[in-house]
């Protein structure tokens, strides 16, 4: 059933606008011979980027922007080629206060967006174009909250 999931989470990504294509689900990367994986991985034709998608229940914590800024680290060096621009990385929680956020993010150079999609730095205007907004962002992470509920009932219900 997780599978199913991930396959709901990310076609509602690709509604969120053009441009971005399906990488995988649980992307391995293997570095100094130990296995990570990534939530979700999907690149931007137009940015020419990769995206690093975290998904978190509950709230936000410090160290998930740690592993989210490894996460990117780990793909602009496996994976970027000459052509590529940085990644850039969101967190999705069911919670967040900003305060907690602001700190943990103030010092991160990578763009990395938490929840509502709240950058660290402010991004040339032809990148701010091509991203979903926050409204869009909000309208996906309420469409995924109502669509695990009804499978949380369902795998409920079968047992």
């Amino acid at each position: 059933m997780e599978r199913g999931l991930l396959k709901h989470l990310r076609d509602l990504l690709l509604e969120l606008g053009r441009g971005f294509a399906f990488v995988g689900s649980q992307v391995q990367l293997e570095v100094d011979g130990q296995p990570f994986y990534i939530d979700l991985l999907f690149y931007h034709l137009r940015l020419h980027c990769y995206f690093v998608i975290e998904l978190k229940n509950g709230a936000f914590k410090p160290e998930y922007a740690g592993k989210l800024s490894f996460y990117l680290s780990a793909v602009d060096g496996m994976m970027r080629t000459p052509v590529d621009g940085p990644s850039i990385g969101l967190l999705l929680c069911e919670t967040r206060s900003g305060p907690i956020v602001e700190y943990t993010l103030q010092n991160i150079v990578q763009p990395i967006g938490v929840s509502t999609y709240r950058v660290t730095r402010e991004l040339p205007e032809p990148v701010r174009e091509e991203l979903p907004s926050v409204e869009d962002l909000q309208e996906v992470v309420n469409k995924l909250r109502s669509e695990m509920e009804t499978l949380r009932k369902e795998l409920s219900d079968v047992e």
